[in-house]
């Protein structure tokens, strides 16, 4: 717990500008696009035929049936949310880790009488605790927004579009977490992070409009489509089992190999 604490204090203003901007610019964006496209149910609106049979929606995996839905907005905005939060998560677990090479702290570490399962699992929780406060923050002014601005929607539906952002910044966390671990020299993991994820998206992107399904597997944004949750009430099964083992695999893996990891003192 000592060490859950500290890192915990020195992340804590990362953590809420993070949740603080996600659920700010969520809150008032949902109002602002669905004024401007003359709200959800508006199918007669010819705008509504322009984008939904763009290239680009297809990239994104919505449909002009799912736009005029009544969560169709709120979907397509979190597809674009969620690419953020990924850089937060993978962000998150590379530094916890990265920092201590790069502030040359990892000798105060591992000469602390603390084991390294008990310094690898504070850190795992600290970003765990982090996504957490992010995800609900956002799932909170989503919420609050839809129910002044556009009352009437699926509770259900809502919570599994915006609690896919929560399990997607979970993956993004996990693999955060073994990459840090594996390359702990990495100076800069923001930009490894964003284009990670951005390299993610566009493999989403692009097997939604070659129609691959193989594809769609090599990226965690393929594994949460809002049009296929609005059509069978939840899920894909064989994308959330993926997700699920994915993530798994990358904690067991980074907790395996920062056991056994070298540690570089300095003089």
């Amino acid at each position: 717990m000592v060490i859950f604490k500290y890192e915990i204090r020195n992340h804590a203003k990362y953590i809420f500008i993070w949740a603080i901007a996600l659920a700010a610019c969520i809150f008032l964006m949902i109002p602002v696009y669905y004024s401007l496209l003359n709200g959800a149910e508006s199918s007669a609106n010819p705008l509504y035929e322009t984008l939904g049979s763009s290239d680009f929606f297809q990239s994104v995996g919505v449909s002009m049936e799912y736009l005029t839905a009544p969560l169709g907005i709120y979907s397509f905005l979190t597809s674009f949310f969620m690419l953020a939060s990924g850089i937060f998560g993978m962000h998150f677990g590379m530094s916890i880790h990265t920092k201590e090479f790069s502030g040359k702290t990892s000798e105060y570490l591992f000469t602390k009488p603390h084991t390294r399962r008990e310094i690898f699992c504070a850190k795992a929780l600290t970003v765990l605790c982090g996504v957490l406060t992010v995800s609900i923050s956002f799932i909170g002014a989503s919420a609050l927004s839809l129910c002044l601005f556009q009352p009437g929607f699926d509770g259900w539906e809502f919570f599994l579009v915006a609690n896919s952002l929560l399990l997607l910044t979970l993956f993004f966390s996990a693999l955060g977490l073994l990459i840090g671990v594996m390359f702990s020299g990495n100076r800069n993991p923001l930009l490894t992070a964003g284009l990670v994820a951005f390299a993610a998206y566009c493999t989403t992107s692009f097997s939604r409009i070659v129609g691959s399904k193989a594809i769609s597997f090599l990226s965690p944004y393929s594994y949460f489509s809002a049009a296929e949750i609005s059509h069978t009430g939840f899920y894909a099964w064989d994308y959330l089992v993926c997700c699920v083992l994915l993530a798994a695999i990358f904690l067991i893996a980074a907790y395996r190999l920062f056991l056994k990891k070298d540690v570089q003192f300095r003089s």
